[in-house]
């Protein structure tokens, strides 16, 4: 505007007036295209400033999450392998305390067996004294002087129910 309405002082031996006109219309023109251009092109800048920050800003989150994510990976492969351990560690003790009572109970039956073997020793220590003595009995039982007695036994019998 200050172009359009600048206004100069005549002289004599001056310019022509039409051609000073035309050319400050010109330059005013120009100078409102270059104005408006420029204040178009800082309205850019600050709008792709913003962008550039609100980019920037994602980009940090993006990082951040990244970064997090990662650490929960590492967190969770530890306790997973801790846990892992410790599942070994109790299987261990598990089997350990199995193999112990397996142990046990093959101590207790050897036991048991070498009871038992030495009771059914005894006991068939004790069947064969009984059969000698079964058979001494049956010999003496079988013996004449015994079969006599009781053929004489059996006469008494006899002569006193008559």
């Amino acid at each position: 505007m200050e172009i359009r309405n600048q206004q100069f002082a005549k002289s004599i031996r001056g310019f022509n007036e039409e051609e000073v006109k035309s050319f400050l219309l010109r330059l005013a023109q120009d100078y409102e295209t270059i104005y408006s251009e420029n204040s178009q092109l800082k309205e850019n800048i600050q709008r792709l400033k913003f962008e550039l920050e609100r980019y920037r800003k994602m980009e940090e989150t993006m990082n951040n999450s990244l970064i997090l994510a990662q650490q929960t990976g590492e967190m969770l492969k530890a306790n997973a392998q801790k846990e892992a351990s410790m599942m070994l560690e109790d299987s261990k003790r598990v089997i350990a305390d199995m193999l112990t009572a397996y142990q046990e109970v093959v101590k207790r039956l050897n036991l048991f067996n070498l009871e038992l073997k030495q009771q059914l020793s005894s006991e068939l220590e004790m069947i064969e004294k009984n059969q000698k003595k079964t058979e001494e009995l049956s010999t003496f039982f079988h013996n004449q002087d015994v079969k006599d007695l009781l053929a004489n036994l059996n006469k008494l019998k006899l002569e006193e129910k008559v």
